[in-house]
């Protein structure tokens, strides 16, 4: 008897195998190609699956947006300044069979060619023109890499520049040229700033042609200077000025005073 269970426990266990075998789960955020002998049968969506044991063999691609990090390509500009680039690609499969019948490492392939058109669009500027043009570049890199990556079911969401490396002899060239722009910006605000002040002062001496204004602003003075109590203050003031400002008293006695002096 225990010769003829051995048999179908092993028949069991074999089964069970390739039952287990058979059995696949597809994530939600994948897609999986069926291959029976070889070929694509058919692309399947998330959930659970069954395939034929031996003969179906299956290959999972992730559908998640996929970054591609290109940092320190060298490049030269159309005024012959080399430095360096650090750019970021991200991208998308939109085709699951495409991507496993066309190209066979497609992240090295999007590699070399984003690497390839960053030191072709870098040559097409002057390097006053790539600072300035930083996103046009960055759209210029994307179209680039998705007229080919069409052909092989990917979609090239958004490139971007992250930095461009100057030489040191370049850095400390724009820190002079920054530094000469804002002195020049400083002087010509001073000498508006002084062109106004000697504007607003020929309106003022003008206004102090009225006497009444002058006597106001001689008031205006003294209250201003005798605020603090500990101050002794002495305007010595032509008699003409205090005549204008209608300061009659002190006036007729700083002429008794001359009187009397030119009579001794």
């Amino acid at each position: 008897m225990l010769e003829y269970y051995i048999p179908l426990a092993i028949l069991a266990i074999i089964v069970l195998v390739l039952v287990a075998s058979s059995i696949y789960i597809v994530k939600q955020w994948e897609k999986v190609a069926v291959l029976r002998f070889g070929q694509i049968i058919g692309i399947v969506d998330p959930g659970l699956h069954f395939r034929v044991p031996i003969i179906d063999s299956v290959r999972k691609v992730d559908m998640r947006t996929q970054t591609i990090d290109l940092m320190g390509q060298s490049a030269i500009t159309r005024d012959n300044i080399s430095l360096g680039v650090d750019a970021v690609v991200f991208m998308k499969i939109e085709d699951a069979e495409r991507i496993i019948t066309q190209i066979i490492d497609y992240r090295n392939a999007i590699s070399k060619y984003a690497q390839t058109a960053i030191r072709n669009i870098v040559g097409q500027y002057n390097l006053d023109d790539l600072l300035e043009s930083r996103e046009e570049i960055a759209i210029k890199l994307k179209e680039e890499i998705d007229r080919l990556s069409k052909e092989w079911g990917i979609d090239i969401a958004r490139a971007g520049l992250q930095d461009i490396s100057l030489p040191e002899d370049m850095k400390r060239a724009f820190a002079v040229q920054a530094e000469a722009e804002r002195e020049s910006r400083a002087i010509l605000i001073k000498a508006q700033a002084e062109l106004n002040a000697s504007t607003k002062l020929a309106e003022a001496a003008k206004n102090m042609e009225d006497p009444i204004a002058l006597q106001l602003r001689i008031l205006s003075t003294v209250n201003d200077v005798s605020k603090d109590q500990s101050n002794t203050i002495i305007l010595a003031l032509p008699l003409e000025t205090l005549r204008a400002a209608g300061i009659q008293g002190v006036a007729s006695l700083s002429a008794i005073s001359k009187a009397n002096q030119q009579s001794g």
